[in-house]
């Protein structure tokens, strides 16, 4: 998303390279970033796409799954022996080999 940009003389870089001029605002952080740090396709910056929930892909990842090592969001975390951050698909796999 373009939007036009309004800030002090300092502040005209980009907010991720701080090198080039910033043309795009990402819609989830509302960083100010350039072409280069931003994913037109989806609206958002660079530290966000790389911050993405490896499940579902809408939400930022709140920590890693800690059987598949996957990013994982609020709404697909799981866990398990009520203390390990799992993901739901790992969640129902180990439900699974406890019911063998």
């Amino acid at each position: 998303m373009k939007r036009h940009i309004i800030s002090s003389e300092n502040s005209l870089k980009c907010e991720i390279c701080l090198e080039n001029k910033p043309e795009y605002v990402c819609k989830i952080c509302d960083r100010n970033v350039c072409k280069d740090d931003f994913n037109q396709e989806k609206g958002i910056c660079k530290v966000c796409e790389m911050s993405m929930c490896e499940i579902c892909g809408r939400n930022l990842a709140i920590g890693y799954c800690e059987c598949c090592g996957r990013l994982i969001c609020i709404d697909c975390v799981a866990y398990h022996d009520k203390s390990r951050r799992i993901c739901k698909e790992c969640a129902v796999k180990l439900k699974k080999e406890e019911a063998k």
